[in-house]
């Protein structure tokens, strides 16, 4: 079975990435068979993704005529056995163990010659795939939301995914127009764990009474040119979203201390305050896109010993252009480190290779370097002497890197 257009591609679930999965492969050419239990979703789904269409001409960005080839493609469907001669079927429903295990398990009797790829973004695809009985069919595609724009598809081997499954669900997804990095079956893949210490570390400061959340948010902004704070991204994600994110990152790992939720955003989520969709969250929002920071902070003086202060000069010298003052440059230096830290620890545990790494984050999070890229332009040296002295700083040896020279300098 080839990879290309004449092959159809099976989708299961309508919901906002399925449907989002479908209109990227229409896009693109191929047949889509988009599934759900009921007839309603599937036309909801359908008129959402023809309405998208219509929107693309509006704006000019396709024609009138493409859009209606694009739309011709999509085939709502409630009936399974209406995928049985798929090249590629990708589940994208609830992240519940034993709804997915079932369904894949489903899918690969359904169909015997399909790829059968799971969208999960924090389920064991090893796991997933050991359930079925057919570990070698099983491969992850990860993509991210909203799925027609965003550039990255994270792949994701189980260890016994066969090897021409994985080649083939690449292919798909570079024939889609999409930047595919391969990832290990580890917890969070390479982005939902590379990027928790910018959220984790952040929160930290604000614990810490260093910083107010507006605080944070500007200086990694500034400093370091992320394209959102923390504080207001996860806001903007949910902190409900973005605690479960770290609790099931966290968990899966074996608790590295380095990783450890933040009482102060778990206590958010226990009084409801999940962000823009309650109204509160890190900031207080109203209907007017106005915000005012809604966390309560002592402020506590910064205080650093001479090495920290040396170790931080040294980090900023090199990852920023801007200049700040010395807590500016520490929040920034912290939460960077914390980072960059993370990702050596994934190089070391053959998450993914450096390279991997570095677009994932880029393409992922839109971070402006990629954390492997960002640590060579500073210096290993420099990052290593800064992690070895905010270790210092700390009773959770949070800090703690890999032994030098297990990432290339």
């Amino acid at each position: 079975m080839t990879t290309n257009a004449t092959n159809p591609v099976g989708i299961i679930g309508s919901g906002t990435m399925g449907a989002g999965i479908a209109q990227t492969a229409a896009t693109a050419g191929w047949t889509v068979r988009l599934f759900d239990i009921e007839q309603s979703l599937v036309h909801s789904a359908v008129e959402s993704i023809s309405k998208r269409f219509d929107r693309l001409v509006e704006k000019g960005q396709i024609t009138e005529e493409q859009s209606n080839e694009n739309k011709s493609r999509i085939h709502g469907t409630t009936d399974v056995h209406e995928l049985v001669d798929c090249d590629l079927i990708i589940e994208a429903i609830v992240e519940d163990f034993d709804i997915k295990s079932k369904v894949l398990t489903e899918l690969c009797e359904l169909a015997p010659d399909s790829i059968i790829a799971t969208n999960t973004s924090s389920l064991s695809v090893n796991e997933l795939a050991h359930a079925t009985g057919y570990a070698d069919r099983i491969v992850g595609m990860h993509f991210f939301n909203p799925a027609p724009i965003m550039p990255l598809v994270e792949i994701v081997s189980g260890t016994q995914s066969a090897k021409s499954a994985v080649i083939r669900a690449t292919l798909i997804a570079e024939a889609w127009g999409k930047t595919v990095v391969q990832a290990s079956d580890t917890p969070g893949f390479i982005v939902n764990r590379v990027a928790r210490p910018y959220y984790l570390e952040s929160w930290r400061i604000v614990e810490d009474g260093l910083a107010t959340v507006d605080l944070v948010d500007e200086t990694l902004q500034s400093l370091g040119e992320f394209r959102m704070g923390p504080f207001m991204l996860t806001d903007l994600i949910g902190q409900d979203i973005n605690v479960a994110t770290t609790r099931s990152v966290w968990n899966r790992l074996g608790q590295p201390s380095r990783l450890a939720p933040s009482a102060k955003q778990e206590s958010l989520v226990e009084k409801n305050n999940l962000g823009r969709k309650t109204g509160c969250g890190a900031y207080a929002h109203d209907d007017r896109n106005n915000i005012v920071p809604a966390i309560l902070t002592e402020r506590e003086e910064l205080e650093v010993s001479e090495r920290l202060e040396k170790a931080i000069n040294d980090f900023c010298l090199e990852a920023t252009c801007i200049s700040g003052s010395m807590l500016e440059k520490y929040i920034f230096a912290r939460v960077l480190g914390g980072i960059i830290n993370e990702a050596m620890w994934a190089v070391t545990e053959e998450v993914a290779s450096e390279e991997d790494i570095d677009t994932a984050m880029k393409l992922g999070t839109n971070y402006p370097l990629g954390p492997m890229e960002w640590a060579k332009r500073i210096g290993i040296d420099k990052v290593y002497n800064l992690l070895g002295a905010l270790n210092e700083t700390v009773t959770d040896n949070r800090f703690a890197s890999p032994p030098l020279g297990t990432v290339s300098a």
